[in-house]
Formats: structure tokens, C-alpha cells, sequence
């Protein structure tokens, strides 16, 4: 298969990775595994928006219950999760506004795939590159911000306390103390990549690899020709 063809199938699979899940808040629960409170799609991180799972009360109830059931606590008043039992873990989920490294990420992928049109040789596989480059380090920045914005809003940007709209909860019943390292490091492990976020990075490495290889081979076809041979007297 033609190398071009490859960078522009990976283009359009990195294009497609924005309507799958790319990122996650969850929650490792006793008995359920790991719940997310909320997800967002590559779309949705470019609003900077999350859509709540409507089912992770019940899931963390049934974690805390299963752990706590011997002992005839109550899961959401007693478990530790603070007001996770009242559902405002996940009807608090903040609105980070537009994300400006998803909006790059997505104008520099389709720019990347209308280049590969364009040109030929070297030049068509220089232009892949770059673009390609430039994506990984927007998709990249797209998550990061994203993470960033969210410890802000959980108010863990300082060591503070969390804030009222956090989805962590208020100060009094987020389930990490409202700042310090070990709340921030738990912060840290609730915010995860998910599978489509993977998709499009790795797609774009092979949009990268394939116009690193497109360059090397058209630098090595051009770098010597064949001296031809003197004419035989």
C-alpha cells in the first residue's frame, strides 16, 4: 500500500477517535470495579463538556454497601464518599468551556488529511509529518488542559479546598479532604484517558511514522544518481 494511503487512513481514524470516549472521572469501588461518574468524547472535551453516568449512584452504593453491609452502615451517609449518596457527585460535573488544544488538534488533523492531497514526493510527506507532529502534541494538550481545568475546579490548583461545584463534592464531603498531596494524588488517579483518546494518538503515529518513512525514502531516491556509462569507442 501506497504511504500516502496510510497517513490518510490514519488521519480519518483519528478523526473519527473524537466521537469516542477519550477521557474519564472514575472511581475505584470494592465490588464494582471502577465506576465513572462522568465521560466526555473528544467532541464533548472540545466543549468542555462531560456527560454524567446516571447509574453511578446506584454502582456506588452497591461497592459501599457490599463493603460496609456487615457492619449496618449506611453507604452514602457513612462510606466515605460524602454526598456521592445524594447524587451530587455526578450532578455537579463542571462546564470547563471551550477547549482550544481540541479545537486545534481537530483543524490541524482534517488540514493534515487535505495536505496529503497536495503535493508530491518529499513535499506531500513533509507536510504529513508536521501535521501529524502538531496533532499528537494537540491531542496531548487537549487531555492535559482538560485535567488541569478539572483540579482547578476541584480546587486542588493550591492545596485549597474544594469548591461547591466540584464533582468531587463540597469541602466537607469530598472523599479526599478537600486538597493536600494524598487528595491530589487520588484526584490524579481518577482522571483517566480513555479508549478513543488512545485511538487517535496512536493514529497519528502512524500518520507521523509513515511520512517519516515517505521523506527517507524520497531523500535517498534523490540523494545519488546512477552515473551513466561513457560510451564504448
Amino acid at each position: 500500500m501506497d504511504l500516502m494511503n496510510i497517513v490518510r487512513i490514519a488521519k480519518v481514524v483519528a478523526l473519527l477517535a473524537f466521537v469516542l470516549p477519550w477521557v474519564a472521572i472514575s472511581c475505584s469501588v470494592p465490588g464494582s470495579g471502577t465506576v465513572d461518574l462522568a465521560t466526555a468524547s473528544g467532541i464533548e472535551l472540545i466543549q468542555g463538556k462531560m456527560t454524567a453516568n446516571p447509574d453511578a449512584e446506584k454502582q456506588l452504593q452497591g461497592g459501599m454497601g457490599s463493603m460496609f453491609g456487615q457492619q449496618g452502615g449506611s453507604p452514602g451517609a457513612d462510606s466515605g464518599l460524602g454526598n456521592a449518596g445524594s447524587g451530587s457527585v455526578t450532578s455537579d460535573i463542571p462546564d470547563l468551556g471551550m477547549n482550544f488544544f481540541g479545537v486545534a488538534a481537530a483543524a490541524v488533523i482534517v488540514i493534515g488529511l487535505l495536505l496529503s492531497f497536495a503535493g508530491k514526493g518529499k513535499t506531500a510527506s513533509r507536510n504529513v509529518l508536521a501535521t501529524s507532529v502538531l496533532g499528537l502534541v494537540l491531542v496531548f494538550g487537549t487531555v492535559w488542559w482538560w485535567k488541569d481545568q478539572i483540579k482547578k475546579q476541584g480546587g486542588d490548583d493550591g492545596g485549597g479546598t474544594a469548591s461547591a461545584s466540584s464533582p468531587f463534592g463540597d469541602a466537607g464531603g469530598n472523599p479526599f479532604g478537600g486538597g493536600g498531596a494524598m487528595g491530589a494524588q487520588m484526584v490524579d488517579n481518577m482522571l483517566q484517558e480513555r479508549f478513543g483518546y488512545w485511538i487517535a494518538f496512536s493514529a497519528l503515529i502512524v500518520a507521523a511514522g509513515a511520512g517519516a518513512l515517505g521523506m527517507a525514502g524520497g531523500a535517498a531516491a534523490g540523494a545519488t544518481k546512477p552515473e551513466s556509462e561513457p560510451p564504448v569507442v
